[in-house]
């Protein structure tokens, strides 16, 4: 769905889109601009095999931005997942001028029209507002836990939990709640005020493997998110074209492989 012509180096995006959309069976893409000045401000891009092979991946989404610079500026968003081989699996890419809580409605009600909601479905963030915010404006019934690497980062620089700081990550990963609730007990012992903060605050169900409502196998961090947007960093400064045609390159190139693999 294009929503408009966008200007400032973003010219080419619907071209491109239809471009890539011919060698890409059931592509889905949007464009949004400011219907005031015509700036671009939203586009939105999953391709076709990404789309069709998420049904059989594990259900849970992993998101992250980046930020863009030079000439352009904006952010780019990565929605990755991850096959049951623990290989890294794109699902969409999404670049908006700025960082907010539209911004973040725009990308998962575009999510929500490839990937259906459901209580099997849960996504993986670090702690953002407009992420927060975002999922729960398109998605009812999926669940949203936070990266434990950026919670416990949190937890080493406002609460000082000192040598005791493995602890959480002990917690985190523990299956069964009475385990859970032993290493709870220990851990307030040493840390009452990150145990505060923790329970009450953000809540066990949004962080631990125990009291999460779904699955998220052993996603629990963000980074294989932070992966992709690694391997992305070389072209930040480009035009948004140019750093979609490497993203439909590069990852069909690693879908030949796979299937060329897979075929032997």
């Amino acid at each position: 769905m294009v929503r408009g012509i966008a200007e400032h180096g973003y010219r080419c995006l619907p071209a491109f889109s239809y471009m890539i959309g011919a060698l890409n069976v059931g592509i889905t893409y949007s464009i949004m601009v400011n219907k005031v000045d015509c700036r671009f401000m939203y586009y939105f891009l999953s391709l076709g095999p990404c789309i069709r092979g998420f049904a059989h991946i594990r259900k849970v989404i992993v998101v992250d931005d980046t930020h863009l610079y030079g000439k352009y500026e904006g952010v780019l968003l990565s929605a990755v997942a991850q096959d049951t081989e623990n290989y890294i699996y794109p699902i969409s890419f999404c670049i908006f001028d700025k960082d907010n809580d539209a911004s973040w409605t725009f990308f998962f009600e575009n999510l929500k029209s490839i990937m259906v909601d459901g209580p099997d479905l849960c996504f993986i963030s670090d702690r953002h507002n407009n992420i927060a915010n975002g999922i729960a404006k398109a998605y009812n019934h999926a669940h949203h836990g936070y990266c434990i690497s950026h919670l416990g980062e949190n937890l080493w620089v406002n609460y000082h939990c000192g040598e005791k700081h493995y602890l959480f990550y002990k917690m985190v990963k523990i299956y069964s709640l009475e385990d859970f609730s032993d290493h709870f007990v220990g851990f307030k012992n040493y840390c009452p005020e990150a145990a505060f903060f923790l329970e009450h605050e953000l809540g066990f169900e949004n962080w631990s493997r125990a009291y999460f409502p779904s699955n998220r196998f052993n996603v629990m961090a963000i980074n294989i998110v932070e992966s992709v947007s690694a391997m992305l960093i070389a072209k930040r400064e480009y035009p948004v074209a140019s750093i979609f045609n490497l993203i439909a390159k590069r990852f069909g190139e690693i879908f030949r492989e796979r299937h060329a693999y897979v075929l032997k």
